[in-house]
């Protein structure tokens, strides 16, 4: 009977749709991921029905299912929760970025028809653990033995602080219900740096939160869902980062810079508005310094044909250097140049290796 269930609310045409995310909501968005991957899953090679590879699950039924014909991960029931397999016992960096996209669902009704029949509150929630339960220490994680909590209406809860987003387009404005947080993908961008930690929904800084102590791990967990009658959350892109330094430093030291933050659709030189934090810090600092000059280069990973990655490759880099342009800088200053895979830095041996790879890289001329 659950199986049947589950595999209903999958087909669902209302909530397998992609979140509409217009550009323009991104124009002031400063969040910039780390410059190196240090963990990225976008589920290659999985199965449905399965425990994804790359993740422990610490409880609950946590499995690979398909949304829109689209691989994504699964907190089903049972209280589930995972932790990143490949990360190690202690991801503790000092500057460290967490993205990935998160989708509410009820089983076998749309969000509103839950809501109307009073089968979701809008406070149901999933949490991010910064450790494992085996390791939570609160005098080794200090401020982060709280859960960051992320509410399907959009409220965000750290400790004693909390916020709740505000941007979107209202369903009902007695009841705060926004149509982008209901049955469509959020993306979520997490910035930790010594002692602060900002939480992006969509193009929002909703969360920004004074913090100490070290985080072992990310851990995904809930206790609101349930495989028979009710809400379970959905996960996908997750993509850990460390770093996150002024890009202007990076090219003190060492001549260029990665921007991590500027992301492609898959197999395709289309921008994601959520580059729009990387692009915008590139244009505040090209007008802060004119005297700048880039070659914007294009870099893929090995999957796939030698000829086909360089074609890639050279269409984003021209993708990102015509976005500046359109952003105001004098196209004389930019250059693009696609090296397929000819420049990796890492091996491409590893799920990791390869994301950091793929790549945006501007090189001072």
């Amino acid at each position: 009977m659950f199986r049947k269930l589950l595999i209903t609310a999958l087909l669902l045409p209302a909530a397998a749709g992609q979140a509409q995310v217009n550009e323009k909501a991104y124009a002031k968005f400063d969040f910039i991921p780390g410059d190196k991957v240090l963990f990225e899953d976008n589920l290659a090679n999985e199965r449905s029905d399965e425990i994804p590879s790359r993740w422990m699950v610490a409880k609950g039924k946590v499995e690979t299912a398909k949304i829109n014909n689209e691989l994504v991960i699964g907190l089903l029931d049972g209280m589930p929760a995972m932790y990143p397999r490949q990360t190690g016992k202690n991801i503790y960096k000092e500057r460290i970025t967490l993205e990935f996209d998160y989708l509410f669902r009820h089983n076998t009704k749309t969000f509103m028809e839950a809501w109307n029949e009073g089968l979701m509150s809008g406070g149901e929630y999933f949490e991010i653990q910064f450790a494992t339960d085996e390791e939570r220490d609160e005098n080794v994680i200090k401020d982060y033995w709280y859960n960051l909590s992320i509410q399907s209406m959009g409220a965000v809860v750290m400790n004693d602080f909390s916020a709740k987003y505000s941007t979107g387009e209202k369903m009902d404005a007695a009841d705060d219900l926004y149509k982008d947080l209901m049955d469509k993908w959020v993306h979520v961008s997490i910035a930790i740096n010594e002692n602060t930690l900002r939480v992006y929904l969509n193009s929002e800084r909703v969360l920004n939160a004074p913090v100490k102590g070290k985080i072992l791990t990310f851990q995904f967990q809930t206790y609101s869902a349930s495989g028979k009658d009710d809400m379970q959350v959905f996960i996908r892109n997750v993509r850990i980062a460390e770093g996150g330094a002024d890009p202007y430093q990076q090219l003190a030291v060492n001549g260029r810079m990665i921007a991590r933050g500027i992301n492609f659709d898959v197999a395709r030189a289309t921008i994601r508005p959520e580059s729009m934090g990387a692009l915008n810090s590139i244009v505040k600092m090209m007008q802060e310094h004119p005297e700048l000059k880039f070659e914007i280069g294009g870099h893929t990973d090995s999957d796939g044909d030698d000829a086909s990655n360089l074609k890639l490759s050279q269409a984003r880099a021209e993708a990102v250097r015509d976005r500046l342009v359109s952003m105001g800088i004098d196209a004389a200053r930019l250059t693009a140049k696609g090296y397929g895979e000819t420049k990796p830095l890492s091996p491409n041996t590893t799920p990791d290796g390869k994301a950091n790879n793929r790549r945006v890289e501007l090189v001072k001329k």
